[in-house]
């Protein structure tokens, strides 16, 4: 019912030649192509939302799933018939993840990691829902496929639809399959989980109690042995569940045209006794919200009467009221000469009054007018604010776009000249140039939205002495951490990084910290880099137990970023320890 009057509207929409440009929504519905709860995209702040996009017909284009962060997860992009009956479609993934987040019951984890990039293509049945599904990367190269059939089984007199998932790797061998049992085609029931040998090894069952709002999910092995029971959160059948098909008009419940047997008609039939039951308690609701209308109108009326008696006697008390002015009158007229005297000075009296509330409006604007260059120099600022995020944001964006976000090894090999440097060092005879080689990991983790990496450095320091007090030629064991500042002035190029970094760690015979900054510039097409750098080195107890020294290197530093194929052959997605934040 919900369905056919969403329906109608967008009908109504289309007889008036409204055409909808880009609205949001929190719930899609891909099988269907229906969308419900419409608000704006701040709305849904913390929670996750959809971009809708239309063409010039009216229909749906694009659909995009924005996650709590806010950051596009995957879209959806259709292809119409001209008559608006058919559909196809197919997702793009922005983020990585696994398939089954289109949908938790018809795809299995044996098959299931996706790429940011990759497409998953679909092929429809008339009823909207997917026939086959291929998933491949931005090169057409196809690495796993789906195939979906749908039909009905009794059992216990009861009619469930039976959805089979089979799926095949890249060179169409079978991997495995699962069939889903759909009470009515809506409550999900069980699903039973086979190997590549066609043999159960798993199997989940459904318990949905109604009156308590809750479901128990059953596990059991291939022994049919129970291994767990746990309660989760209800699940109550989709209100645009599969036993109902889009026509790009209405929705056709199509259960009634697959009747073949006297069963199947009964089970329909049941439906439809339902249907009717739950109309007559809507039926009788409405008349109890009829009567306590009426009721309302007539206390409505009973108040209308009581206002109009008082109303009359509010007319007599006025007509008294005159005859008291007339009586007045006569007394007025005998103090008229008092009052005449007495009007010059309640003239003066006016005119001086008039000066104060003029001037005291007077001042009321000034105040107010100030109070709005406030609000507006306010508004002005947090706009210019707004607009340097945004800069930033697009610039990051553009930088992720050239450079990849994925997570990369980087190593590096700088030498440097010292400057600036302390007192107890500059009477060593010989200032050599400094080495460093680096190793570590780009955007290991998160925190405020800023990416972090890891890794480690080793120096080689040069200060020799003829004095062996003084000879400070030694190696430092540091671990760094460095952060991408990202700047977002358009005359920087996209390709240029600006990073700070920080670490300390072990100088032999002492410890250190070191602090400093570089600019990297990304020699595209290929993964080498070339920076400049400058950092600033503490250490103690090298020279001496108790002394403490530092200086300043400026050089240049080589480096290369590589793919970090690890994380990609053992499938690893390494949590984020500061997601807290």
């Amino acid at each position: 019912m919900s369905s056919n009057i969403i329906f109608s509207q967008e009908d109504t929409l289309n007889e008036n030649k409204i055409l909808k440009k880009t609205e949001y929504y929190k719930y899609w519905n891909p099988y269907r192509r229906v969308v419900s709860s419409r608000g704006e995209a701040h709305s849904f702040y913390g929670k996750t939302y959809y971009e809708v996009k239309y063409n010039k017909d009216d229909r749906i284009k694009s659909v995009t799933k924005f996650g709590k962060d806010r950051l596009p997860k995957e879209t959806y992009h259709f292809i119409w018939s001209r008559s608006g009956i058919r559909s196809e479609y197919k997702v793009i993934f922005h983020t990585d993840g696994r398939a089954s987040r289109l949908d938790s019951t018809l795809y299995a984890d044996q098959l299931s990691y996706v790429r940011p990039g990759w497409e998953a293509q679909f092929n429809s049945r008339s009823d909207g829902r997917p026939r086959e599904v291929t998933f491949s990367d931005q090169l057409g190269i196809n690495y796993f496929s789906y195939n979906f059939n749908y039909t009905f089984l009794k059992k216990d007199k009861k009619f469930s639809e039976v959805i089979e998932s089979s799926y095949f790797d890249s060179d169409k061998q079978f991997v495995g399959r699962h069939l889903l049992y759909l009470e009515r085609g809506a409550f999900l029931r069980m699903i039973q989980y086979f190997n590549s040998k066609n043999e159960i090894f798993l199997t989940k069952e459904y318990i949905h109690d109604r009156t308590l709002e809750e479901t128990i999910r059953v596990l059991t092995n291939e022994e049919g042995e129970e291994i767990e029971r746990k309660i989760i959160p209800y699940m109550p059948p989709d209100k645009y569940a599969y036993k109902y098909e889009w026509t790009g008009k209405e929705v056709i419940d199509r259960g009634l045209k697959d009747i073949d047997n006297l069963d199947l008609a009964y089970e329909f039939a049941m439906r439809a006794q339902e249907a009717l039951e739950k109309a007559n308690e809507d039926l009788r609701l409405a008349k109890e919200a009829y009567n306590k209308a009426n009721e309302r109108a007539k206390r409505t009326r009973e108040l209308l009467k009581q206002a109009e008696q008082q109303a009359e006697e509010a007319d007599k008390f006025r007509n008294k009221m005159e005859e008291a002015k007339a009586e007045a009158q006569n007394a007025i007229d005998l103090m008229y000469d008092a009052e005449r005297e007495a009007e010059l000075a309640r003239l003066e009296a006016a005119s001086a009054k008039a000066t104060l509330d003029a001037i005291q409006k007077t001042r009321a604007v000034e105040d107010f007018a100030k109070e709005e260059r406030k609000a507006a120099r306010k508004e002005a600022r947090k706009a210019r604010r707004l607009a340097k995020k945004e800069a930033r944001v697009a610039r990051a964006a553009l930088q992720d776009s050239l450079l990849g976000i994925e997570r990369k090894t980087f190593l590096t090999f700088a030498y440097g000249w010292p400057i600036l440097i302390d007192q107890n060092l500059k009477n060593n005879n010989n200032v050599g140039v400094h080495y460093l080689f680096g190793l570590g990991k780009r955007n290991m983790f998160e925190f405020n939205e800023w990416d972090i990496d890891l890794g480690l450095e080793v120096n080689w320091y040069d200060f020799y002495s003829d004095d062996n007090n003084n000879n400070f030629q030694t190696l430092s064991y540091f671990a760094i951490s460095q952060i991408d500042v990202r700047p977002g002035w358009k005359w920087i190029p996209t390709t240029l990084e600006t990073s700070l970094k920080v670490g300390g760690g072990l100088v032999s015979p002492g410890y250190g910290f070191t602090i400093g900054g570089l600019t990297t510039y990304n020699l595209l097409p290929t993964s080498l880099t070339i920076s400049l750098y400058s950092q600033y080195n503490w250490v103690s107890g090298v020279t001496s137990q108790n002394v403490q020294t530092y200086w300043t290197t400026i050089g240049l530093q080589f480096g290369m970023n590589l793919d970090d194929k690890v994380t990609e052959i053992i499938d690893l997605d390494l949590p984020n320890i500061f997601e807290i934040f």
